[in-house]
């Protein structure tokens, strides 16, 4: 890891020029806004024998290139179950809000049951530097490895995820969080096109039944449905080992990425 997407300066996370979205220079990136929140509850509620097993990021505005501020609380802290907020603060505004379930891990029960069976995939490092049209390329510390599909394409898409970069400078970027940023995607991967991008995220979830191992996460799109400029869109998160979540998404219609 080198730099970092974000540095502290006390309680605030001010943003390097590569924290951007892609939809707008002068915006930051959604993704960037769920980690963030993610790294807060990890540290404030998250020890021994917990996991942060949901994670819901409403993007309800749009956060200026400014420095973020993230405020957590407790709405619920119990013997197996801890339910925790985060607002996301930018600019003088409230720009996001993240609700975390954290459970207390335990023995697996016994008995099978049923699950799909999971294709493999092909080593992130045995396949090419994608063709780049979003904005997203290897020198920004974000890299790709398409396995099928893509961001132009109208197939159902599996791809590699990467941040070579840190969240925060200076601070390992933990599984929960690498997760929390990956998610992000499932949607824009899902609402991709053969003529661009036409959707916008209004917010994410994860469910994470563990955390991954390694910095490669895959996201493959199992679902998209759209109507009337709304969609809604999920994909299955894998590392080396298998699948370990699953995130999924609502989407506003907009003008493509350029």
């Amino acid at each position: 890891m080198s730099a970092g997407y974000f540095s502290l300066d006390g309680t605030d996370l001010v943003p390097d020029a590569r924290a951007h979205s892609p939809w707008a220079t002068d915006m930051l990136h959604g993704r960037l806004l769920g980690g963030l929140a993610a790294r807060a509850i990890e540290k404030e509620f998250v020890d021994g024998g917990w996991r942060i097993s949901r994670l819901t990021v409403d993007l309800f505005r749009p956060a200026a290139m400014k420095p973020v501020q993230i405020v957590t609380s407790t709405v619920r802290s119990g013997r197996r179950v801890r339910v925790v907020d985060a607002m996301m603060h930018c600019d003088g505004h409230e720009v996001g809000r993240v609700t975390a379930v954290v459970l207390a891990t335990s023995e697996e029960p016994p008995g099978t049951i049923w699950r799909p069976v999971a294709e493999p995939w092909p080593d992130p490092e045995s396949l090419p530097l994608p063709s780049d049209s979003t904005g997203a390329a290897d020198d920004d510390g974000w890299l790709f490895r398409v396995a099928q599909g893509g961001f132009d394409s109208a197939v159902q898409s599996r791809v590699w995820t990467n941040d070579t970069v840190d969240l925060v400078a200076g601070e390992s970027m933990s599984p929960v969080v690498r997760s929390a940023v990956s998610g992000d995607i499932a949607c824009p991967l899902a609402n991709s096109s053969d003529q661009g991008i036409f959707y916008i995220n209004a917010d994410y979830t994860m469910l994470l039944t563990r955390y991954p191992v390694g910095d490669w996460i895959g996201i493959e799109v199992a679902q998209q449905l759209q109507a009337d400029g709304i969609s809604i869109a999920s994909a299955t998160l894998v590392d080396r080992d298998g699948p370990f979540a699953t995130s999924s998404g609502t989407s506003l219609a907009r003008p493509p990425l350029a």
